[in-house]
């Protein structure tokens, strides 16, 4: 939205303009940042025929996390340099670019200004700054760490953010082919075979099935059945959102992930990596180990491991080791993993040996990822090779007989 604005300098200076901002006290905050004292503050009436579509899709972050690393990193260094937070939240705050993160940002100084803690400032925005994150500034601000806990935060995040980019970079190729496979085919459907529909059914001969199957599926898709496609296409997509109203919905899905072939092994390495080097970071940390157990188990994301972790927070309360629960659970966590936790339990270095199978597992899902489109490849070549050679002989086979009718 945008304000205009009449207002004050400190030396008495009028000024008048407009500010853009997500609303009417945010653009009296960014004012005010500017040492502006404000006299009138109005929102711009659109004028004439100016719609503005403004849509929040819930499976995207409403802060990149490409931002989030960066911020983590920088506060990190300015802290480190013995800039008190308030300076440097607001140092941060004018550099960004995201106007979201922005707001956030001056909003988290103001609200330290006030007298709040850096882990509340964090905590009032949860859905950026998960519960990961606040616990790691909360320990940092009962060890006098504040400044060390966020260089791990942000070696956790850009490790993360590192990985995520090369999952989705492996999955760039395939998901080209596909599309291109999926606009040959809406183009033969739509264009192609509605022309040649005529003259197939002038055929005296029967038809080929597979040129009657083709005629059939065109029919389906141009009498409304690709509204249907699409309306399935639509809830495929916010399945997360409704897997997160439903518990049943997603408790059945994390288990069925976990057993498709090629993907189920890969998923289970992402959530063992999950859960280890959470609870890695948060014991070297100095949290407590039931503490960071119940942590790591709202952020493992998957309700089968979040299972396993409840279990072993249990009993690790009751007096159990944590290599006792987990070896119960071979399909879930293999024995390596098992071993390195009974080593880090016997020898106190529990952080450092379960890191040791942090990097293992990344660099085994790293491989998996980059010989992806290797796996994929046969298996789309495959398919395109099935669909071309039904198209073929949908098309080729009844003109290739009509012709014989014309010459005999």
């Amino acid at each position: 939205m945008k304000f205009s604005y009449q207002a004050r300098t400190k030396q008495g200076e009028v000024k008048k303009g407009t500010v853009e901002a997500a609303s009417h006290k945010t653009a009296l905050e960014i004012l005010e940042k500017h040492d502006f004292f404000v006299t009138s503050l109005e929102e711009e009436k659109n004028k004439g025929l100016n719609l503005k579509i403004n849509i929040r899709i819930p499976f995207l972050k409403e802060v990149p996390q490409k931002e989030i690393v960066a911020f983590t990193r920088q506060l990190s260094v300015m802290l480190k340099s013995a800039i008190p937070p308030l300076q440097a939240l607001k140092a941060l705050s004018n550099q960004t670019a995201h106007q979201r993160f922005q707001e956030i940002l001056w909003r988290m100084a103001q609200s330290i200004e006030t007298g709040s803690p850096l882990s509340q400032a964090f905590g009032l925005y949860p859905n950026i700054f998960d519960q990961f994150f606040v616990s790691m500034i909360k320990s940092g601000e009962a060890t006098g760490k504040v400044a060390d806990a966020l260089v791990y935060l942000a070696d956790h995040l850009e490790r993360d953010y590192n990985f995520n980019q090369k999952v989705w970079g492996a999955m760039v190729y395939p998901a080209f082919i596909v599309v291109a496979l999926i606009g040959a085919f809406l183009l033969a459907i739509f264009f192609i075979l509605p022309r040649l529909k005529d003259i197939f059914m002038a055929f005296s001969g029967k038809l080929p099935w597979a040129t009657r199957a083709v005629l059939s599926l065109s029919d389906f898709f141009r009498g409304g059945g690709l509204v249907f496609v699409l309306f399935f296409l639509a809830v495929a997509a916010f399945l997360p959102v409704i897997m997160k109203k439903n518990k049943n919905v997603k408790r059945i899905y994390d288990q069925a992930i976990l057993f498709v072939p090629i993907l189920g092994k890969f998923f289970s390495k992402i959530y063992l990596v999950r859960f280890t080097e959470n609870l890695s970071v948060l014991v070297s940390a100095g949290l407590p180990i039931n503490q960071a157990l119940n942590i790591t188990h709202d952020i493992v994301g998957n309700t089968v491991y979040q299972k396993i972790i409840k279990e072993i927070s249990e009993r690790v309360a009751k007096g159990e080791r944590i290599s006792a629960v987990v070896f119960e659970y071979p399909r879930y966590i293999p024995p390596f993993v098992t071993q390195m936790i009974s080593t880090g339990e016997e020898t106190g270095r529990m952080d450092d040996t379960l890191m040791d199978a942090v990097n293992f597992y990344r660099q085994a899902i790293e491989r998996t990822a980059a010989n992806l489109t290797t796996i994929i490849e046969p298996i789309l070549i495959l398919v395109i090779g099935i669909a071309i050679a039904i198209f073929a002989i949908a098309i080729f086979v009844p003109l290739f007989r009509m012709g014989l009718e014309g010459m005999g």
